[in-house]
């Protein structure tokens, strides 16, 4: 019926899914545990451009340029965190102390239904109840995200000592990976014959280009949404605009829930205020910002991996339907392995 290559490639892709969902799986089953292992791993992959520069251009040996490259990246690292946090605790301790009790929300939600109740006296009663309960459940499970975001995010401050332990830990497996990277391939190498050495390579070279790639794209994607909220939020006198778009830009990776929490919170707190004019600022801003989110969002990701932004866009749609943000994770890089294994011959 088919063609023998054909069922080959089948078999080939068959194997290839297994393995890779294995691995998959595997990886983030054991992330808690292996997570400063990991990042420093990617950190020392990152940094190696500074490292080789330190140790060519310079002269210096490789364990002064490894750990001179390795401290100044946690330098400016410790530095940028430490401000950014102490900033968001100070401003997110002021936005709970002055968040209006979720009763009187709702008591102010409700006497704005009930003034414009009257338009919808025509309609079914049970169809404008349900209305009702829905807007208030929406509003109330609104109020109580943005609550638990809020407060661990205080969480995460007060944790502090355990977040420095972690980088202790990255720092000092950074400095080991930068100074043992090229040992570790060449060894990792030694175990192939040379034709399949070459094509390890061409793998590993493909599969690095398209990573890093991917991983820049998102960090656009993620500090865009984030400058596009600030300027936009500072413009239009929101009090607490660098907290409230540093949390828009977490949202922004989380599937379902995404920046329209932290507007839509916004927008009702400002709408009891009675600041009519800040609402449709607000509006106005979440639809640009959502818009250029949608139409950037492919062509950054599928520009940067060198795909069709049609097998991009599938991937993040049926991710996120899925199995939500580690779905969407999981069907991007299933398509990025491919593609690297498919260029090197290997499927």
């Amino acid at each position: 019926m088919f063609t023998e290559i054909f069922i080959k490639k089948i078999k080939n892709l068959a194997i290839f899914i297994l393995i890779y969902t294995l691995i998959f799986v595997l990886f983030f089953s054991t992330l808690s545990y292996t997570l400063p292992f990991v990042l420093a791993f990617l950190i020392a992959l990152w940094i190696k451009p500074l490292n080789k520069f330190l140790n060519k251009k310079l002269k210096l040996n490789l364990n002064l340029s490894s750990f001179l490259s390795t401290l100044i990246f946690f330098i400016i690292l410790f530095f940028i965190i430490t401000s950014i946090v102490f900033k968001i605790s100070f401003e997110i301790r002021d936005i709970l102390n002055n968040l209006p009790d979720m009763n009187k929300i709702i008591n102010s939600a409700q006497v704005y239904i009930t003034n414009y109740e009257h338009y919808f006296n025509n309609m079914n009663p049970d169809l404008t109840n349900k209305i009702k309960t829905e807007l208030l459940s929406l509003l109330s499970n609104t109020y109580s995200i943005i609550v638990t975001i809020l407060k661990t995010s205080i969480s995460f401050a007060i944790k502090l000592p355990k977040v420095f332990l972690v980088m202790f830990i990255t720092l000092i497996a950074t400095y080991f990976f930068s100074t043992d990277l090229a040992y570790m391939q060449n060894r990792f190498l030694s175990i192939f014959s040379d034709k399949t050495k070459d094509k390890v390579i061409m793998i590993w070279n493909e599969g690095n280009k398209m990573l890093t790639g991917y991983i820049r794209a998102y960090s656009f994607i993620v500090f865009l949404t984030f400058i596009e909220t600030y300027i936009g939020f500072s413009l239009i006198k929101i009090k607490y605009a660098l907290s409230l778009s540093i949390i828009s830009a977490i949202c922004d990776l989380l599937p379902i829930i995404g920046i329209g929490i932290v507007y839509f919170a916004v927008g009702v707190f400002y709408f009891l205020s009675k600041k009519y004019i800040i609402c449709i600022g607000i509006l106005v801003l979440y639809l640009i910002v959502t818009i250029l989110r949608q139409i950037l969002e492919p062509k950054i990701v599928s520009a940067s991996l060198g795909l069709k932004p049609i097998a991009v866009l599938a991937s993040i749609f049926i991710g996120i339907m899925a199995y939500g943000f580690i779905g969407m994770i999981y069907f991007i890089f299933l398509i990025v392995f491919y593609k690297i294994l498919n260029k090197s011959e290997v499927l």
